[in-house]
Formats: structure tokens, C-alpha cells, sequence
């Protein structure tokens, strides 16, 4: 964490807080900070993992508004054995959309209801949609935009 916060604070709660609820579910062992294009570029992620990007920030009288992407994935693992039938194939990706969904739907839940922060607001109903074997890694899961309204740090006076 920054020892000293210079300007808006909200940027820094922001990321703190979504790093710290993600990073307590129990299908999400890395959270990173960036642009989509930059997930996992060094190879060394633990997985699964979660990035989180911040898109854009609206400035309104007494809050600001974050646009931000949630991505969540994990490795797809193919087996060599044959497949047993076809909504399962022979990988893992079923298992993966499935406890991903989990971990972002855990948190939109406790953004929705004030338990992440009282005076946040989410301002949408979010939606989700499913990674299926892309990236360089073959990852798959899903990716999330929300937006989220806190209160200015800073006083128009």
C-alpha cells in the first residue's frame, strides 16, 4: 500500500478493496492491476487469477463514478484421454466458468448489497461474458464491466 495518499484516496480504496475481496475467495489465488492486453504476458501468474482494469472515472458533484473490466480466469487443462461426450469435451472449461462465475458473482453481490462498502453504489446490473480458451494461455472464465459510485475525497471548497 502507498504510504502517503496524495489526491483523490477513492482510486486507492478502489483497487484496495476489490484486490482484497477477490483475493479472499477461495477461486482466485492472484489478482493483478492493468490493461487485458498484459495478463499473464510473464507466465508466472498463479492461477486462477483476476485482473482488474480501470476504464474511466466520472466526476460528479459529490462522487465519482469508476468504470472498470474484471477479468477472471483460469488455465484450461486438456485431457488426452478420449472425450466422453460432447458438453463436456475432454477439458476442464465447464469447472472453470463455473467457479469463476462464483467469484464474480460473489462480488457483485457484495457490492450490490453495502457489505464491501456501505457507501458504494453499484450503478448497473453487470454482465458477464464467458472467456472460452483465448489468451496466450488458453484461459477461460469471464470478463465483467461494472460501475461503481463513491463519494469524493476531495472538497469542492
Amino acid at each position: 500500500m502507498v504510504d502517503n495518499l496524495r489526491g483523490v484516496e477513492a482510486v486507492y480504496r478502489v483497487v484496495q478493496a476489490l484486490n482484497d475481496e477477490l483475493i479472499s475467495n477461495p477461486f482466485c489465488n492472484t489478482v493483478t492491476l492493468g490493461e487485458q492486453t498484459e495478463i499473464d504476458l510473464a507466465k508466472m501468474t498463479i492461477f486462477p487469477m483476476a485482473n482488474i482494469t480501470m476504464n474511466s472515472v466520472t466526476h460528479n458533484d459529490n462522487s465519482l463514478t469508476f468504470d472498470l473490466t474484471i477479468v477472471n480466469v483460469d488455465i484450461v487443462e486438456v485431457s488426452k484421454e478420449p472425450k466422453e461426450n460432447n458438453i463436456y469435451n475432454n477439458d476442464n472449461m465447464l469447472y472453470i466458468w463455473t467457479n469463476q462465475l462464483y467469484v464474480i458473482n460473489r462480488l457483485i453481490g457484495r457490492l450490490k448489497h453495502g457489505s464491501l462498502y456501505e457507501s458504494w453504489e453499484l450503478n448497473n446490473d453487470p454482465q458477464s461474458e464467458f472467456i472460452n480458451k483465448e489468451f496466450e494461455n488458453m484461459l477461460a472464465g469471464l470478463t465483467t464491466n461494472i460501475s461503481i459510485t463513491v463519494p469524493n475525497d476531495i472538497s469542492v471548497c
